[in-house]
């Protein structure tokens, strides 16, 4: 569901404090950033093949999944992304008969199930972009959560973190509160016991990491939002435990690596994971921006100095000083 997970894995973090992961936060919208990149923009941008998608490794094969994060690093940039732009139309709202729309291709298997983590991912782009998709985003909501058992069990998943947190994230936006902290509760049993969260539940894979660390913060801090006393104050352990292992884990206080090298992806999702719990995440932006590649994309180890197509459409938002929780409708 979420792409190349075994380059891009082990997420960056900031320095953050239990006292700063205690105090209550509020839901709030993108806010103004003191540098825009537009070069980057526009190499972001420039990679959706006909306007319409990214290509994954495969060309010629849309990445849905990078796809629609892509727009939301779009909508960080304050892009206007209306239902009349080609990727918003050709991605999220292009027919409102869900069987007949290209949701069917990559929102479901080929048995007609749900894929839980891109159904979350659908719903919450679809909310932060204000896409007027009712009539889909409605299907996907009961096919979504009539995939969740009461105990927030994802059916017939093997405890994937980022199927848990986008499940979780895409119907906490849709305000689906109470389900949404049942997967979450599910998720945080997850919890390794470094304070991590690994991708899934199966061989090696179980090992922390900050990638899926900093994507489960930022489910965690959306549902703790709505949640009941006794959820929140579950909640608000794991957040603690989690900011704990991303600490022991940064590098010269800016930075996060994998597999002995710099981890640009790992840094962007963990600093928004951060700074969805509120964290000053000021010296990750600096880092980050000196991954900036002449082409306007971010550069990773594999890049040769060039933009890195997933790295940007992964780390724009992190670069903004942003979280994904930001891009989301202020709350009146």
């Amino acid at each position: 569901m979420f792409g190349p997970k075994s380059e891009l894995r082990f997420i960056a973090a900031f320095l953050i404090t239990a006292a700063i992961v205690a105090t209550p936060l509020t839901t709030s919208g993108a806010s103004a950033a003191s540098e825009t990149y537009p070069s980057t923009v526009q190499f972001l941008s420039d990679k959706f093949v006909a306007g319409k998608a990214l290509d994954g490794f495969t060309p010629g094969t849309p990445d849905f999944g990078f796809t629609m994060e892509a727009l939301l690093q779009r909508k960080a940039a304050g892009q206007k992304l209306t239902a009349q732009l080609t990727a918003v139309r050709a991605v999220l709202a292009d027919t409102t008969i869900p069987a007949k729309s290209v949701i069917s291709t990559y929102l479901y298997d080929s048995a007609k199930k749900i894929k839980p983590g891109l159904a979350g991912k659908f719903l919450f782009t679809s909310v932060a972009l204000g896409v007027p998709n009712a009539p889909l985003r409605n299907a996907v909501v009961g096919d979504l959560k009539a995939s969740v058992t009461s105990s927030g069990t994802l059916v017939g998943n093997p405890g994937n973190s980022f199927d848990y947190a986008w499940a979780a994230l895409g119907l906490a936006a849709v305000g689906q509160s109470k389900v949404a902290n049942a997967i979450v509760m599910k998720l945080i049993t997850q919890e390794q016991p470094d304070g991590g969260f690994g991708t899934d539940q199966t061989g090696d894979t179980t090992k922390s990491s900050t990638d899926a660390t900093g994507i489960s913060i930022q489910a965690i801090v959306l549902a703790k939002r709505n949640g009941a006393k006794s959820q929140v104050s579950v909640e608000q352990s794991a957040l603690v435990a989690a900011s704990k292992y991303l600490r022991a884990n940064q590098i010269s206080g800016n930075h996060w690596e994998a597999f002995g090298d710099v981890d640009v992806n790992g840094t962007a999702y963990a600093a928004m994971g951060l700074k969805a719990a509120g964290a000053n995440v000021a010296s990750i932006q600096d880092w980050l921006k000196s991954r900036l590649a002449p082409s306007g994309g971010l550069s990773t180890p594999w890049s040769n100095g060039l933009g890195d197509v997933f790295a940007t459409a992964q780390g724009f938002s992190a670069l903004l000083g942003l979280s994904y929780l930001d891009l989301l409708p202020t709350k009146k």
